[in-house]
């Protein structure tokens, strides 16, 4: 085990740090002796593979949460194959009645081992990963949209960054639900950070704007950019129920919201 390590502290000096930093090393090393016991019963013959199947899952979880990439966790395993290997041709020294074929069918057999083990981390980290990816950009999705409440009945909701089909369809269904929860009577959009503007953007807003007079809300815009403007002149949208300022501090006086 000690010889595992050294050989990630010296190919793997980052991965190594992650896994030593203060309670994880107990809990590596107690996962390296799991592993080692279940390659024991590889190597003669006991049939394992659903605690191998369960340590990979496990390893891969570990891997995910210390934030090591699938490559450097490849690279951790194949350091361990290195030192597997070290250990077969010490042994090879020590035994003389174990013959070149013996020391390479019990590599082989090491190979098989570790081969199999990346391959259950592999499909198991990339799930993990994924999972983590999708929560993450949840979360991400979220923070972008917020419904910020100024007065009783009257929020802001500004956008900044690119509006893509994905992005549309999570500021839809995000301020549809937080104008109703927040009972808003008036949302006033702002509109100042939108720097990419095409068709598909201006009518994506302006499903946003429609659907919301649907449930009773207000919208007012700000900040409208002139290429937005040109966007939705040349679809025909028509803005006869829409207020527009042009900027936020333009509408917060509008509706009496001032700075003392």
């Amino acid at each position: 085990m000690t010889n595992i390590l050294d050989a990630i502290d010296e190919n793997q000096p980052e991965a190594f740090i992650k896994f030593t930093h203060h309670t994880e090393l107990d809990f590596y090393k107690e996962q390296l002796m799991d592993l080692i016991h279940l390659l024991e019963g590889y190597l003669i013959g006991e049939s394992a593979e659903e605690e191998i199947r369960d340590w990979g899952k496990r390893a891969s979880e570990d891997k995910v949460r210390l934030g090591l990439s699938l490559s450097q966790s490849i690279e951790h395993f194949n350091s361990i194959r290195g030192v597997l290997w070290e250990e077969v041709s010490l042994l090879a020294e020590r035994m003389e009645h174990l013959t070149a074929g013996g020391c390479i069918k019990l590599g082989n057999l090491i190979n098989e081992f570790v081969d199999g083990l990346i391959l259950i981390f592999t499909n198991s980290y990339t799930g993990q990963a994924n999972k983590r990816l999708r929560a993450q950009q949840e979360v991400i999705d979220e923070l972008s949209t917020p419904v910020i409440s100024i007065v009783d009945g009257v929020a802001v909701l500004p956008i900044v960054g690119d509006i893509d089909t994905h992005r549309a369809r999570i500021l839809l269904e995000h301020t549809l639900r937080e104008t109703t929860n927040k009972e808003v009577d008036c949302l006033i959009m702002d509109l100042s950070g939108v720097f990419i503007v095409d068709t598909m953007v201006a009518q994506e807003l302006f499903k946003i704007i429609d659907s919301l007079k649907l449930t009773g809300v207000d919208v007012n815009l700000t900040g409208m950019r002139p290429e937005l403007a040109h966007s939705v002149v040349t679809l025909g949208i028509n803005f006869d129920n829409v207020k527009l300022y042009n900027n936020l501090g333009q509408a917060l006086k509008a509706f009496g919201i001032v700075r003392k």
